[in-house]
């Protein structure tokens, strides 16, 4: 354009752009190649504190006093006569062409749109006229509501060479030229990133950041040439990254913002009111803006939003409807003053909260600026609520805070109360204990409704206040409301819970004792944990079925671990505990506890691990056992386990004791635990637990004594079920101790004919205790029995007792190979249990050995090992059960050459006959990648 103009062409531009990007710096750049190539320039720059200084920038272009003083005249007789110029304008007109004519001139106005009316009546005169004189003129404004006048905008389009120029933040490639120029070269892609992901490109934002990294770092500056924006047509979309990169990149941001603060301020607060105003709405929403919600909050058109939304847009500092990086937004409000601040905060949640935004959401903003409305109260109460479900434990704490500070009755004292009790036990039991008397004076009052105060029972029962909790109990029951079918359903699970938890607790209070007992029925209202807690009591109560554990996990597939109560999956998952399905209950808690998270602390994290434990103990894997019992007692202190104690505990004594630490299990038991505790369940598997300890120290009347306790609670309290609680087996380890089989035996056959004494765990225990108290004849058939049972249910902790019991059953009846093979299995077992400890207990001088041959056996005795492959083929087909004649006809051999293999066999194995190598095979359990499935898949496929 300035070399068209040197060949007498004029020529109009007008550059626009959003804030920040750089629209003056480039005119200024321009300008001094203009005053280089010998143009002669004429600069102004409008402002809003001279936008009523008539001809205040037609003075700056045409000092009265310069060579071109003429411009200046003629603007004012212009002016000063509505019929248009006269003579004295038409000679002043010719005097200023002829001067301008001289040679090329640039006339520039920086924010053209601030400049005085008759300036602009003047600069519209001389766009018409001067189109054949070598004169430019490049004219600044802003994109957005404070842009020229469409009117004057349109004069300068008919212009047949005029150009509008929209300037573009800088590119990616562009950021890294600038950082390049004045940082390290091995930082410059890393921070390149960062300042355009946070700066949108935006020119002055990416110098603050610049400046505040180097006062950081103590950088010096390295000179460099000035750098402008990139330029496009104004048809052209502005370019951003998106505002997941500009997330990821706040944590960039430099430790010392000063100079990013300011930049943010520069941008902003300028002489453009409808801009910061709007900015400022951008900043105080965050995420929750819109253009509706913004013109709401600061009072403007929904059109003047939408064009600074543009400008914003095309100046890189928004990404999605949001600021790109909350750091802009925060600086900006740092200059805001406090009072207007916190009458933005409060307009904005007026606002949300009408528009139903999310309690968090809300409850930011009443932190920030409090409002005395009835519902702030709730909406802080349920973001506390939201919060902690989320992890958020500060917001949840601080809303509580601020809740408790606006409440003025006693109901809003009340229901404050009770969600710290709520959000207090979710973080640790411990810190409820100072609310709980408040809230059972609330209750006695009537302030509480009575479907939350169900839950005081609870804590009460947890916290071993057994008798406080009776009172509650009957309180809500009396309660007027308690028929209701909100209450009622609350009411419901509470007794549910203590049903299967403080037995003695429930069976106490006056109306319906027993949940469980038919009624005539009717259509109510249910949650997941009634239904959770419904199965578990049946569970319990009347032994497991298909139809309850499909129940359970139909539950479990339902919930998520933020948004169940933590009392609903652990019903659910101790319900298909009990039923003798620790397979499913592990890979639902896994779930559960993969849906936590990160989080290692919390009351429901430190259930369900202790609920983790329990299923590894039934599994039979003590490593796991240890880590998940660990882990829920490190999750919240040992104080606020109250009651419940018992359980992690309990999990830590049978496997230490089975690990053979009785020393580490002696010390576990001395942990002091509530006297409460023998009252509940968990105190039933405690003293359990107890009872092993002392089977395992050579204490057998008091491992008797513990069982026939732990027996007698779970007869009284209708928990008589041997998935959950085998005391009759425990009991008869105990009598076999003690040197009476004939009482033994009697327990065994007693459990056995017990709900649930049938599933495999509970029956291959039972046999393998009646095999100790039978004829020594019978005991192996019996603990092949058992030793499948067990393998089938994953028990590898009393598999590894079967084993060794039907090792020294095999010996004892002559079988010294079948002994043998059974040894080595049971080797394998302790090895993937953690059992080492136990196996060499159990077998005490006749353990064998890891390396090599187990038993330092050689040639042909050496069992299996010695077998040929055509032996090996022969053995698995006989073991398969086909008769000679068809192995012959398999593998291609005559009928005498399979009973040739066979007699070899027999002899290597230590056998008589077929129906004994089946046996053995069977007995040891041989699995896939064992020889004798490798024979059978050899020999078929062949």
């Amino acid at each position: 354009m300035l070399a068209s103009a040197g060949q007498g062409e004029g020529g109009v531009v007008l550059v626009n752009a959003g804030p920040g990007v750089g629209r003056t710096a480039l005119l200024d750049a321009f300008l001094r190649k203009a005053t280089e190539s010998g143009a002669r320039v004429c600069a102004a720059a409008g402002s809003s504190a001279e936008t009523e200084a008539e001809f205040g920038v037609v003075g700056q272009l045409f000092p009265p006093t310069g060579p071109l003083g003429a411009g200046f005249r003629l603007a004012r007789a212009i002016g000063s006569r509505d019929a248009g110029p006269g003579l004295d304008a038409d000679r002043l007109f010719d005097a200023l062409c002829q001067e301008l004519r001289r040679r090329p001139t640039v006339i520039a106005v920086d924010d053209a749109q601030l400049a005085d009316a008759a300036s602009l009546r003047f600069l519209r005169y001389l766009v018409r006229r001067l189109r054949t004189a070598p004169v430019m003129m490049v004219l600044t404004e802003p994109t957005g509501p404070d842009a020229l006048p469409p009117s004057f905008q349109a004069e300068l389009l008919r212009h047949p060479q005029c150009r509008r120029l929209g300037l573009l933040p800088l590119s990616r490639d562009g950021v890294t030229q600038v950082v390049s120029a004045q940082v390290g070269s091995d930082r410059v892609p890393r921070l390149a990133a960062d300042f355009h992901a946070i700066s949108g490109g935006n020119p002055l934002l990416v110098h603050a950041l610049l400046a505040d990294h180097r006062a950081a770092h103590r950088l010096s500056p390295v000179p460099s040439v000035p750098t402008v924006p990139s330029v496009s047509s104004a048809s052209s979309a502005a370019s951003a990254s998106s505002a997941a990169s500009a997330a990821s990149a706040v944590s960039a941001a430099p430790a010392a913002s000063a100079a990013f603060a300011k930049a943010a301020l520069a941008w902003a607060y300028r002489d453009e009111p409808v801009l910061f105003d709007v900015a400022c709405g951008f900043a105080v929403l965050g995420e929750s803006a819109t253009p509706a919600r913004v013109a709401c909050l600061v009072d403007r058109g929904a059109d003047a939003v939408d064009q600074v939304m543009t400008a914003l847009d095309t100046a890189g500092l928004l990404a999605g409807g949001t600021f790109r990086s909350a750091l802009v937004g925060k600086a900006l409000l740092e200059h805001v003053d406090v009072e207007t601040r916190a009458e933005l905060r409060r307009r904005a949640a007026r606002l949300l909260h009408g528009d139903g935004a999310p309690a968090t959401v809300v409850a930011r903003h009443l932190l920030a600026a409090p409002v005395a409305e009835p519902w702030a109260g709730r909406t802080l109460l349920a973001a506390a609520e939201k919060a902690m479900q989320e992890g958020r434990e500060e917001l949840s704490l601080d809303c509580l805070r601020l809740a408790g500070q606006s409440a003025t009755t006693e109901q809003e004292r009340a229901a404050v109360v009770m969600a710290r009790v709520k959000i207090g036990w979710e973080i640790d039991p411990r810190l409820v204990s100072p609310w709980l008397d408040e809230l059972v004076a609330a209750l006695r009052r009537g302030d509480l409704r009575s479907g939350d105060a169900a839950w005081i029972v609870k804590h009460l029962a947890w916290q071993d206040r057994f008798p406080e909790a009776v009172e509650s109990l009957s309180t809500l029951a009396a309660a007027g409301d308690a028929g209701e079918p909100g209450v009622e359903a609350e009411l419901h699970f509470v007794r549910h819970w203590l049903r299967h938890s403080c037995p003695p607790l429930e069976a106490s209070v006056p109306g319906p004792s027993n949940p469980t007992r038919p009624r005539t029925p009717r259509l109510r209202r249910v949650s997941p944990a009634s239904y959770a807690g419904e199965v578990l009591g049946k569970v319990l109560t009347e032994g497991p079925d298909d139809h309850t554990v499909a129940m359970a996990e139909e539950i479990l597939r339902g919930c998520r671990y933020s948004e169940t109560v933590v009392e609903a999956l652990e019903a659910a998952l101790l319900a298909l505990v009990y039923a003798g399905r620790p397979d499913r209950a592990a890979f639902w808690c896994d779930g559960l506890l993969q849906q936590a998270g990160t989080r290692s602390t919390g009351t429901s994290v430190a259930i369900l691990s202790g609920i983790r434990a329990e299923i590894a103990l039934r599994q039979g894997a003590l490593p796991a056992v240890e880590q998940y019992a660990r882990s829920a007692l490190s999750a919240i202190s040992l104080p606020g386990w109250g009651v419940a104690v018992g359980s992690p505990l309990a999990a830590l004594v049978h496997s230490t004791t089975a690990s053979g630490m009785s020393g580490v299990a002696g010390a576990w038991l001395n942990q002091a635990v509530p006297d409460g505790m023998f009252r509940t369940r968990h105190g039933l598997l405690y003293t359990h637990a107890r009872g092993h300890y002392h089977l395992a120290v050579d204490r057998p009347a008091a491992a008797l004594d513990d069982f026939l306790t732990c027996g007698g609670l779970a007869k009284e309290w209708g928990m008589d079920v041997p998935t959950f609680l085998p005391w009759r087996t425990s009991a008869a380890q105990a009598q076999l101790a003690l040197g009476n089989p004939g009482q033994a035996r009697a327990l065994v056959r007693e459990q056995l004919g017990r709900p649930g004494g049938s599933t495999a765990r509970a029956r291959g225990v039972a046999l393998r205790l009646l095999a100790a108290t039978g004829e020594p004849g019978r005991r192996p058939a019996l603990l092949r029995e058992s030793v499948n049972l067990l393998e089938s249910c994953g028990d590898q902790v009393e598999l590894l007792r079967a084993l060794a019991d039907r090792c020294q059953a095999l010996d004892h009846v002559g079988a010294p190979a079948k002994a043998r093979m059974t040894a080595r299995h049971a080797r394998n077992v302790a090895d993937a249990c953690g059992g080492d400890a136990l196996f060499r207990k159990l077998f005490r001088d006749e353990v064998p050995d890891r390396e090599g041959d187990p038993d330092g056996l050689t040639g042909e005795e050496q069992g299996s090992a010695s077998l040929t492959a055509a032996e090996r083929r022969v053995t698995a087909l006989a073991a398969l059960g086909h008769s000679n004649r068809e192995i012959g006809r398999k593998l291609f051999i005559t009928k005498s050459t399979v009973e040739q293999h066979l007699t070899r066999v027999y002899r290597k194995l230590g056998v008589r006959n077929r129906a004994d190598l089946g046996d053995l095979l069977a007995g040891t359990n041989l699995g896939a990648g064992t020889p004798a499935m490798a024979m059978a898949s050899s020999a078929v496929a062949g």
